[in-house]
């Protein structure tokens, strides 16, 4: 069977990898540092348990509600539910450096060989692709597969190495706080989600419950990366009380990619997840799209293989069917709710409504568009109107100020971190 390179050994790049291996082929699986931790809100939606075999033995927590809050402080708790209810109408919560793991082991009992290793560049071939690795004693070598699969992240090597231009990145910081038993009773089964300028001009800011500590984290695109720190800050004084006692585990920072590529395909190299730029807007989703792109991925590169007719560039086809809706619904959303915070005022009043609770959690529970009723539309923008203009007449009350909880050298560390790691990153995701 062919020989194929996978570069990042994270979520996506194990699905294709362990996928791949299954089907009896010669898989390398390489990460850079296979003890790295990746800074990640680790919400994952119960369709990936189904879909690709997440074990249940690492979910940490069955979040079953979602409070989302305003600007001014306003609140709506919402039940997590889509159109129709069912079992699994609940959000995963999971540490994402223990489902890299798992995932990464999963693909190495299929046959994958899994490698500390880094990805430098490579060169196309009519009959394959030699690769050129760095190993982490120094060694350097020429390694010629088949085919190259990127799942190496935001500022993807490979990716460079096709010839795209570098990606623009948002900036993501996140802190692990350990909270006192009666602090983290109530995030039992709650993630919060903030909006405000003081939070992100861009994004949100989240605080999302694991087994033992919450994360808190927030992002912004780079012309507001110097101020990630005080974003952070934002997000610790808007949930106030409520970390009261938290003790800090762990502050990182991290790359997202701000846009999806059009084109993931480059000859015999296949992008996913984030080096394909496959994050979803709003939420900032990464985990899931990482891979369902991958399994397409893996799929398509096997057809291909054994069935000269079928192009690699059915998998570019194939995800936009699959996705391509939903991803653009998700980017038009992003661009009339983060504008400004009078936007942001609207949305959370909105989110208030059962109409806009079942596409949000349709589209993030189930990755389906909620159906509408003749009418419905005409119903939604004639609620909507109302909204808005309550929302401008509406008197907000401002936001107190409180004192920073870190350092501002601790969140320049991380936001340095962040952009380093956008800029040079080479098998991560």
């Amino acid at each position: 069977m062919p020989k194929v390179l996978v570069v990042g050994a994270n979520v996506g790049g194990a699905i294709a990898a362990g996928d791949l291996a299954a089907q009896g082929w010669d898989v390398t699986l390489i990460e850079r540092d296979l003890k790295r931790k990746k800074p990640c809100g680790g919400a994952i939606p119960p369709k990936a348990i189904s879909e690709f075999g997440v074990p249940e033995t690492i979910i940490e927590r069955k979040t079953t509600r979602a409070v989302i809050i305003g600007p001014s402080g306003s609140e709506v708790a919402m039940d997590v539910r889509g159109s129709k209810k069912r079992p699994d109408d609940y959000i995963i919560m999971v540490t994402r450096e223990v489902l890299d793991r798992t995932m990464r082991e999963r693909a190495a009992n299929a046959g994958a060989d899994v490698r500390e290793a880094s990805f430098v560049s490579h060169e196309q071939h009519a009959d394959g692709v030699r690769v050129k690795l760095h190993y982490r004693d120094g060694r350097e070598e020429l390694v010629n597969y088949d085919y190259l699969i990127g799942a190496d992240g935001a500022g993807s090597a490979v990716a460079k190495s096709c010839g795209r231009a570098p990606q623009r990145h948002a900036s993501a910081i996140q802190e692990r706080l350990a909270l006192p038993d009666d602090a983290m009773a109530y995030y039992e089964n709650t993630a919060e989600l903030y909006l405000g300028d003081d939070i992100s001009p861009d994004f949100y800011g989240w605080v999302f419950p694991k087994s033992d500590h919450v994360a808190v984290g927030t992002g912004c695109r780079p012309e507001h990366a110097n101020q990630t720190y005080q974003f952070l800050e934002g997000v610790k004084r808007r949930a106030g009380p409520k970390l009261r006692g938290a003790r800090r585990i762990l502050l990182e920072g991290h790359p997202l990619p701000m846009q999806r590529y059009k084109k993931f395909v480059y000859g015999r190299t296949m992008l996913v997840g984030d080096a394909a730029g496959l994050v979803a807007h709003t939420s900032g989703e990464g985990i899931y799209f990482s891979m369902a792109s991958a399994r397409i991925a893996a799929q398509v590169l096997h057809l291909s293989a054994t069935d000269h007719r079928t192009a690699l560039t059915r998998y570019e086809k194939l995800w936009q069917k699959k996705y391509g809706a939903m991803f653009d619904f998700l980017e038009f959303l992003e661009q009339i709710s983060y504008t400004n915070n009078f936007a942001r005022e609207f949305f959370v009043d909105m989110c208030s409504t059962r109409d806009v609770q079942r596409f949000t959690f349709d589209s993030y529970l189930f990755k389906e568009m909620a159906q509408l009723k003749p009418g419905d539309h005409f119903q939604m923008a004639f609620e909507a109107a109302n909204r808005a203009i309550a929302t401008w007449f509406w008197k907000r009350r401002p936001i107190a100020d409180a004192p920073p909880l870190i350092t501002a050298k601790e969140a320049l560390q991380a936001t340095r971190q962040a952009i380093r790691e956008g800029v040079t990153a080479d098998a991560v995701a």
